[in-house]
């Protein structure tokens, strides 16, 4: 093609357009990982709801520190998720940067929200009272639908941003103080729980 206005013209016109191309894919992308982390969210408050608190079994994470909460004071699980993921995203932004807190922004505020939904809407339905179910049910729900938000990029934030921070701080792995917290956690719930349904908390954890 010769080198004149009209070519000229015609090329950038082809090269902006190409460059809007690229700028929609790379925001439906962004909207579709978007979207995934919120089913993410959603589907791990739903299992927690349904299948964890009723059966009164034992988890790790924040959760596991709200239903220990819960249990001994009365204080609701979803309020203190709520506080307790603000906080950290707060101490994840400070000190890993706001490059990591945006992948756990999302999460930070999607799961106590929906847990929150989903308790004032089931309020005490009981869909079953086997604790082998409901470990079953509760460690593929919240296992699955984890497995959906990391898959995404995202982070679930809560307790999985101590360790990270340690991890910074004082090079500790990411994979042994997030053990040792999950241990403390699931102790300080045994505590509270009948040794059934401890071994049943056990068991969907492993899951």
């Amino acid at each position: 093609m010769e080198n004149t206005p009209v070519a000229r013209s015609l090329i950038q016109e082809e090269v902006t357009m190409e460059t809007k191309a690229e700028n929609w894919k790379d925001q439906a992308q962004k909207a579709g990982s978007l979207a995934v982390v919120i089913l993410g969210n959603i589907l791990y408050a739903l299992a927690v709801k349904l299948f964890l608190m009723p059966a009164g079994l034992l988890t790790g994470g924040t959760t596991g520190i709200g239903l220990a909460l819960n249990r001994t004071f009365g204080v609701p699980v979803a309020s203190f998720v709520f506080i307790f993921n603000v906080t950290m995203l707060f101490i994840g932004w400070k000190v890993m940067g706001r490059k990591f807190a945006l992948t756990t922004v999302v999460s930070t505020f999607v799961y106590p929200i929906a847990l929150g939904f989903f308790e004032k809407v089931f309020g005490d339905l009981v869909l079953t009272q086997d604790l082998f179910l409901c470990t079953i049910f509760s460690g593929l729900g919240i296992g699955g639908s984890l497995g959906i938000v990391i898959r995404a990029g995202a982070s679930t934030g809560g307790m999985d941003i101590p360790p990270l921070v340690l991890q910074k701080w004082f090079r500790l792995p990411v994979s042994l103080t997030m053990m040792v917290f999950d241990i403390a956690i699931l102790l300080v719930q045994a505590l509270f729980s009948p040794p059934e349904q401890v071994l049943y908390g056990i068991v969907m954890v492993i899951l």
